[in-house]
């Protein structure tokens, strides 16, 4: 399947009840981030230990609730540089990094 929503749509469906039902495991975990039900994004970045944008939401949550080494040592697991910007620009930055990634990498199908 085809990854096909742009940044404003991924916006736009922040008001649905749930996260878009193709939405990746990243994705999701910050609709429910986006959305204040922490315990769900927890759950959903830690689903997947393999997957390069779950850790760094991972990174990111841990920063978030104010958890300084589980924050950096995610960090480092995912290659990312530590943040040094507000949670919000943060999260719009992995959005749309996530984003701009699948819209590449379907490019190249």
């Amino acid at each position: 399947m085809l990854f096909a929503m742009d940044y404003e749509q991924f916006l736009q469906s922040l008001a649905d009840a749930a996260p878009p039902a193709d939405t990746e495991l990243a994705l999701r975990a910050l609709w429910y981030d986006a959305n204040e039900r922490p315990e769900s994004a927890v759950r959903v970045a830690e689903s997947s230990d393999s997957d390069h944008f779950c850790k760094r939401v991972r990174a990111y949550l841990y920063r978030k609730a104010g958890d300084e080494n589980n924050a950096q040592l995610w960090y480092w697991r995912s290659g990312a540089t530590r943040w040094t910007g507000s949670t919000q620009s943060e999260w719009e930055d992995i959005v749309q990094t996530i984003i701009t990634d699948r819209v590449v990498a379907n490019a190249y199908r």
